[in-house]
C-alpha cells in the first residue's frame, strides 16, 4: 500500500460527537471474522457514497505495480490485512477509514479508524492535536444488497456509567464531555457480547445510522 501521512481523528468525521470512541480496537484476533459481501459501491440514505475494498487486495495491487512497502506498511499489512478500505464520500470531500470486521456470538461489527482524510480545512496545528480513536457499528445485513450500520453511541453507555450498572474503563474528556473508553480490547469484546444480548430498550437506535443500498452494475 502507498505510505500516506497518517493523519487521525479523535472522533469520526462523518459522525456527530455522541458516538462511543475508544483507545483501543473492540475486537481481538479471534474475533475477526471477513465479510465478503460487503466488498462494492453503496450509497447511503443522504445520497452519500461509501465504497468498500479488501485492505489485502490493495496491498497485493501496490506489490504487482512494483510499488516498496515500508516496515511501517509491512506491519500495518499484517495487523489489517483481513479488514477493508472504506472510502466515504459527502458533498464531494472524501475519506478513509480501515474497518475490521468481527463477529461476536454470531452478531457481526466493524471497528472504524481513519485513515485518511481531505486536510485542506486544517492547518498542521489543529492536526498536530488530533489522535487515533476506534468506533464501532453493528452490521444488518439484508440479502447482501442492503446494509445498516448501527453505531454505539453515548447516550446509553453514560447513563449505565451514572446508575453504576457499568464498569469499563473510560474518560470524560474535553468540553464537550466526551466519552472516550481506555479499556483493553479483551475489556472492550466482552462489554460487546454482554451489551448486544441485554434488555436495554432501543440500545443500537440513534440517529447515526447508516442505511446503506448496494449499487448494481
Amino acid at each position: 500500500m502507498k505510505s500516506k501521512a497518517l493523519i487521525l481523528l479523535a472522533s469520526v468525521l462523518l459522525l456527530n460527537s455522541c458516538i462511543v470512541k475508544s483507545l483501543q480496537p473492540f475486537y481481538t484476533k479471534g474475533d475477526i471474522s471477513y465479510i465478503e459481501s460487503l466488498i462494492g459501491k453503496w450509497t447511503d440514505q443522504k445520497n452519500n457514497t461509501w465504497v468498500v475494498t479488501s485492505l489485502r487486495e490493495e496491498f497485493t495491487k501496490d506489490q504487482k505495480e512494483g510499488v516498496k512497502l515500508s516496515e511501517e506498511d509491512r506491519k500495518a499489512f499484517e495487523t489489517y490485512k483481513d479488514g477493508y478500505l472504506i472510502t466515504y464520500t459527502r458533498k464531494n470531500k472524501k475519506a478513509v477509514f480501515i474497518a475490521m470486521p468481527f463477529k461476536i456470538e454470531g452478531q457481526y461489527f466493524l471497528d472504524f479508524i481513519l485513515f485518511d482524510f481531505d486536510t485542506e480545512s486544517i492547518n498542521n496545528l489543529a492536526a498536530s492535536h488530533l489522535i487515533k480513536t476506534h468506533s464501532v457499528a453493528k452490521i444488518e445485513l439484508d440479502n447482501n444488497k442492503n446494509a445498516s450500520f448501527l453505531w454505539l453511541t453515548e447516550e446509553h453507555l453514560k447513563n449505565l456509567f451514572k446508575t453504576d450498572k457499568l464498569r469499563l474503563k473510560h474518560e470524560i474528556i474535553g468540553p464537550d464531555e466526551a466519552l472516550l473508553l481506555t479499556a483493553s480490547s479483551q475489556e472492550l469484546s466482552a462489554f460487546l457480547k454482554k451489551y448486544n444480548t441485554s434488555s436495554i430498550k432501543d440500545k443500537w437506535k440513534s440517529s447515526d445510522t447508516m442505511t446503506l443500498t448496494k449499487n448494481t452494475l
